[in-house]
């Protein structure tokens, strides 16, 4: 059995959520879902990864980390349960509203070092650029269109997860949009948003006064 554990407070309409689906349809093994946010005894994760033959974690890139749920489970399993779980390998997905994937590289290597400490088995990543945007293309085919480059990188990831095999960090952004646009685009929604809030497109761009 795969454990899949969703480590998005935005629940099952995250894009972690979405990413972790996509994944589940080119696994070849059983899996169960788990939301992070619902788990409130580290005792259920413990016996949930101890049934596990791999476990794949997603996390969003919140300022070039893990969120702080996320920090403090992996703190919490560290100091109740280091060393229990015989090289169980786990993997990561991560999404970053970042253009370039490779921005995803620091969350991975926290993932890594804690893998390290726990004793797992750090069986590698997958960092998905411009997630923001990859996310709300769901009726959007795998290796089709802007979805190219996440189709085939998912494909690899799953194979080597339902192989148990260690894989190198894979990167992958969107095909066939220029970075310029995908700025434009968010800029765009950001004045969408600042309207819909009552603000002038000004109050986005002022700073803290300083003395």
């Amino acid at each position: 059995m795969i454990l899949l554990l969703n480590g998005s407070l935005r629940k099952s309409k995250s894009n972690s959520n979405h990413f972790l689906n996509l994944l589940k349809t080119q696994l070849k093994d059983s899996y169960e879902s788990v939301q992070l946010h619902q788990l409130k005894d580290l005792n259920v994760m413990k016996d949930l990864l101890q049934k596990a033959d791999a476990c794949v974690i997603g996390i969003p890139v919140y300022v070039d980390g893990v969120p702080a749920q996320v920090m403090e489970f992996m703190e919490q399993m560290y100091l109740q349960y280091q060393g229990q779980f015989a090289q169980l390998p786990v993997y990561v997905i991560t999404n970053l509203g970042f253009y370039e994937s490779e921005q995803g590289n620091v969350l991975l290597e926290i993932v890594k070092n804690w893998c390290s400490k726990m004793g797992f088995f750090y069986g590698g990543g997958l960092a998905i650029g411009a997630g923001e945007m990859l996310g709300t293309l769901k009726k959007v085919p795998l290796n089709q269109g802007p979805n190219q480059q996440l189709g085939k990188g998912i494909q690899q990831f799953a194979e080597a997860i339902s192989d148990k095999r260690c894989i190198e960090d894979i990167y992958v952004e969107q095909s066939y949009f220029p970075r310029r646009l995908y700025i434009l685009a968010a800029h765009r929604n950001w004045y969408k948003m600042s309207k819909q809030n009552g603000l002038q497109r000004k109050a986005l761009y002022q700073r803290p006064a300083v003395k």
